[in-house]
């Protein structure tokens, strides 16, 4: 496949891929976005996708400027340029607020600059299925909601940058953030999940807090598979002396977590991920399967 860059609507090759100084995402990190990636010809989840970002437009009161529809058939035509006969396709769809002279008041921008990026998705370690992740719990605290709503999908991402470092300096592949009162919130990237005595455990709507597609998805495979859901806070010793703990996200899917700051979840061992992990993860692989069939009708 070639990697593409589409800028308002026109196709570029990465190289020639500009945009202005100026523009607010830029200068402030005012703009939301999306990633979907595809599965044989499918961008996974789009409409889902699509509806939060114009909730996340919505909640910074960015007027996007196309309505939905449109812009799912806009995203398609992009991806069909790109190569839709490739597997595993990873879309970035970002929109900023625009250009404008340098200034807070949103007032300032003139229009929307929208911005889709096209590649392969990079392959991750299959190691990491196999014997999970090893994590740290960050010193970097979650924002609070009540200070920037992580349900904003926003292009300021410095929360998590930083606590992604953290991780790297201490030699483990990422991290988890707590709020201020203690408790698990999600990964920089991921929701998470502890297991406990058959039930899968994870923070709440309200908590601090992206409500992940994948994990609205586990919610509904959960009810019509008789699995116990529970929607709690948890502390990073509880997570530790769980059964087991995983991540979910649109690109990891699902994935084991095998230690949190060095200590074993689970019997931590090499190998396969726990039973219930295991669980997850086949239920969810055979509802992305459902998913593109009924999506190629």
């Amino acid at each position: 496949m070639k990697e593409i860059v589409a800028i308002n609507g026109e196709i570029f090759d990465p190289q020639n891929a500009k945009i202005s100084v100026f523009d607010r995402g830029f200068l402030y990190g005012d703009g939301i976005y999306e990633v979907t990636r595809s599965y044989s010809g499918v961008l996974y989840a789009l409409e889902d996708h699509i509806d939060r970002l114009f909730n996340s437009g919505r909640m910074i009161g960015l007027e996007i400027g196309i309505d939905k529809r449109a812009l799912q058939n806009e995203l398609y035509r992009i991806y069909k340029i790109a190569d839709p006969a490739q597997d595993n396709l990873y879309m970035r769809v970002i929109i900023t607020r625009g250009e404008g002279k340098i200034s807070l008041d949103t007032s300032s921008a003139t229009k929307p600059n929208t911005v889709v990026i096209v590649r392969h998705l990079e392959k991750i370690d299959p190691s990491l299925y196999t014997s999970g992740m090893n994590i740290i719990a960050a010193k970097t605290q979650r924002n609070p909601k009540k200070s920037l709503d992580p349900n904003i999908k926003s292009g300021n991402y410095l929360n998590n940058v930083l606590a992604l470092a953290e991780a790297k300096k201490a030699g483990a592949h990422d991290a988890m953030m707590v709020n201020r009162d203690g408790f698990v919130t999600e990964g920089t990237t991921w929701n998470i999940f502890i297991v406990k005595d058959q039930a899968l455990i994870t923070p709440p709507d309200d908590a601090d807090i992206l409500q992940g597609i994948t994990r609205k998805t586990l919610r509904a495979i959960c009810k019509s598979n008789d699995i116990k859901w529970l929607e709690r806070q948890f502390t990073i010793e509880e997570a530790k002396k769980a059964d087991e703990c995983f991540a979910t996200g649109t690109i990891k899917e699902v994935m084991a977590i095998r230690s949190i700051d060095g200590v074993a979840v689970g019997s931590g061992s090499p190998g396969p991920p726990g039973p219930m992990t295991l669980k997850i993860a086949q239920l969810y692989k055979k509802h992305v399967a459902d998913y593109c069939k009924t999506a190629r009708g």
